[in-house]
């Protein structure tokens, strides 16, 4: 079978025990699309970055995937093929997520009217839930859970990037069934809901 079918899963393995730099390059450009889309599609309901900066970002996502020895790598537990998208996916958000909180950060903000987003938390319209996001990351970032990184990560691939409950439950970093990801969606929307945010809707 061609090296360039062989799956996502077998090619990785295959790097992480090889020194040839060429399935390392094999790897980059089967998953730079995703990656690139996924980028995207976190800025999309506030942001319009130029090809510039999603270049950078993506090449950011990979300097942390491949730093330190591929560490973040090979800490997959490379079983199943969506693991490996999914874990990318997780990373690539986040390096969006982080571009987009940093207050010295410009990029071109896009019409609310034009935007496709997932669905909000009870009491939240779509331009409050895009007025309210920063504020939103802060009460998030109260709680005093030893699952905290996790259960942001939940809910902002749950409604900022439109991912299922079960696509986050199929993710094995979280370590959750569809059940689990539910119960830690209506978690949250409580947290939002008693801290008040919800109605400021106005």
């Amino acid at each position: 079978m061609p090296e360039e079918e062989i799956s996502i899963r077998a090619l990785l393995h295959q790097c992480l025990n090889s020194t040839d730099e060429r399935q390392w390059c094999d790897f980059v450009r089967r998953t730079q699309p995703m990656i690139a889309n996924v980028i995207i599609n976190t800025f999309r309901n506030r942001c319009e970055p130029n090809t510039s900066l999603v270049d950078d970002l993506i090449q950011e996502t990979f300097l942390k995937l491949f730093a330190n020895d591929r560490k973040a790598l090979r800490s997959i537990k490379n079983e199943y093929e969506n693991t490996i998208f999914g874990y990318l996916k997780v990373v690539a958000s986040n390096v969006a997520y982080d571009y987009l909180r940093n207050p010295d950060n410009k990029v071109l903000v896009v019409s609310l009217d034009d935007a496709v987003v997932p669905p909000f938390p009870d009491g939240l319209d779509r331009i409050a839930f895009n007025r309210l996001k920063d504020r939103i990351q802060t009460q998030l970032r109260t709680l005093s859970s030893t699952t905290r990184e996790r259960d942001e990560s939940i809910f902002w691939l749950y409604y900022e990037q439109g991912y299922t409950a079960k696509e986050i439950a199929d993710i094995p970093a979280f370590g959750l069934t569809i059940k689990g990801v539910e119960s830690t969606l209506l978690r949250l929307k409580h947290v939002i809901r008693d801290s008040g945010l919800a109605s400021e809707t106005g």
